[in-house]
């Protein structure tokens, strides 16, 4: 099981570094994927939907109710522990990366032009179909930090993905070993599952998105939670 996990993770791995890394410089009055000055946006010409197992696609708290025309985008972290962040849209084969964030502490920050890719007259992607994910390597795993789309809304609102109906009999969040929140899923799904959880007084530390399938898979999601990242 956790060699079938570390291949499905290495494969997942050498994907996002291939398209990373295909950044091309283009018309910039255009809706590809292409560096923009500060970013690379835009649609992407491929199918996103790649890992085999149930996936963590998105982990954001935001308080939007529509777009700004320019979106703060905030990342918790220290100076010396830059967050790789990547917020796309499987909708539209939406990406934005290789972001040039300013460090305020304890964010880093970037503010996006909606107007170019998201609020476009052809695109129109709506902020609920933002997919948003930002983490740091670790012992060669990522661990996770919350996207701060415009502010904090007092919750995290996670998001798997998974490309075939399953049941998640265990999909809960732990912290020091133990269960702190837990919202099984025990009727099968697919494609986008949504697990919200209001953090309130929650300690700061590492925690832990854990999750098991009906067929007998596990999967492992670490993360970093601190309440005063919210109180400035």
């Amino acid at each position: 099981m956790e060699i079938r996990i570390l291949l499905v993770s290495l494969l997942l791995f050498s994907f996002f570094s291939t398209v990373a890394n295909a950044c091309p410089s283009g018309n910039p009055f255009s809706t590809a994927y292409i560096r923009r000055n500060n970013r690379c946006e835009g649609l992407l010409n491929l199918n996103m939907n790649t890992s085999i197992l149930p996936d963590l696609i998105s982990f954001a708290t935001s308080n939007l109710t529509e777009y700004p025309n320019n979106l703060k985008i905030q990342v918790p972290g220290k100076i010396n522990l830059k967050p790789r962040i990547r917020i796309q849209s499987f909708f539209k084969s939406y990406r934005l990366d290789k972001l040039e964030t300013e460090y305020l502490k304890p964010n880093y920050r970037f503010d996006l032009n909606t107007k170019t890719i998201l609020q476009h007259r052809s695109v129109q992607i709506t902020f609920n179909m933002l997919r948003s994910l930002a983490f740091i390597i670790e012992d060669s795993e990522p661990v996770y930090f919350p996207v701060i789309l415009g502010e904090n809304s007092g919750e995290y609102e996670f998001v798997i993905n998974s490309l075939k109906k399953t049941a998640l009999p265990v999909l809960e969040i732990r912290y020091q070993g133990k269960t702190v929140f837990s919202e099984p899923r025990n009727n099968p799904q697919q494609g986008h599952i949504f697990l919200t959880w209001k953090y309130k007084d929650a300690p700061a530390g590492r925690y832990e998105l854990y999750l098991e399938t009906s067929e007998g898979d596990s999967r492992s999601f670490p993360f970093e939670h601190d309440p005063n990242w919210f109180n400035n």
